[in-house]
């Protein structure tokens, strides 16, 4: 099986709709009960239903950062790489399984995932020369998908935060493909498939 790439561009209507059709890496970790930002009933709920929480302006602020940041490090990362990178969504031909990536190389040999900095990666990753398997586990499950449905032999996870356009810090490391995730991966979706199938909404309390 190989990666069809999906004419849609990420953050736009047309993105959002191919998400609520399919399994994508960002929502694997809550998938897994891991994520730091969303619990597993609430990604259920909104497969079942169709019916997404709006976002806060606090939330919108981090992914507005996180996107600037991102494009802000792509140039650095293509150094360390040695090849250009290229923004775009992915699924596993066949599948349900889908990726968006902040960059794929030509032949999607390697991919890049980039996250504001934080204290929990500052600390994972000890001067930029980490390995990924130190990295949170939300992060490697979404990379994890993300060489599952691009078929990369690596990622480069860089981590910064910036000043305006001037870096004030960044950090990285590579992830290579794990099988035993994988597989924990592909299980547990099969299991939150069976999950929204059998998804009974909570009765409405009557005052």
């Amino acid at each position: 099986m190989t990666i069809e790439i999906i004419s849609v561009a990420q953050g736009t209507p047309e993105w959002g709709a191919h998400r609520a059709q399919h399994y994508n890496a960002s929502d694997a970790p809550a998938m897994l009960g891991v994520s730091p930002y969303k619990t597993r009933a609430q990604l259920v709920r909104e497969h079942a239903t169709g019916v997404t929480a709006e976002i806060d302006e606090t939330t919108q602020r981090r992914f507005d950062d996180g996107h600037r940041f991102e494009a802000l490090a792509r140039p650095l990362a293509e150094k360390l790489i040695g090849e250009e990178l290229f923004p775009c969504v992915g699924v596993l031909k066949g599948t349900k399984y889908s990726a968006s990536f902040d960059g794929l190389t030509l032949l999607f040999d390697t991919a890049f995932e980039h996250k504001s900095l934080n204290d929990a990666i500052r600390n994972a990753i000890d001067d930029g020369i980490g390995n990924g398997v130190c990295l949170p586990e939300y992060l490697r499950v979404q990379m994890e998908q993300q060489c599952m449905v691009s078929g990369a032999e690596r990622v480069l996870f860089m981590a910064s935060k910036w000043n305006g356009e001037t870096l004030v810090e960044e950090r990285h490391c590579w992830y290579y493909p794990d099988a035993a995730l994988r597989e924990k991966i592909v299980n547990g979706w099969a299991q939150f498939d069976a999950d929204v199938a059998a998804y009974q909404p909570e009765p409405e309390v009557l005052p």
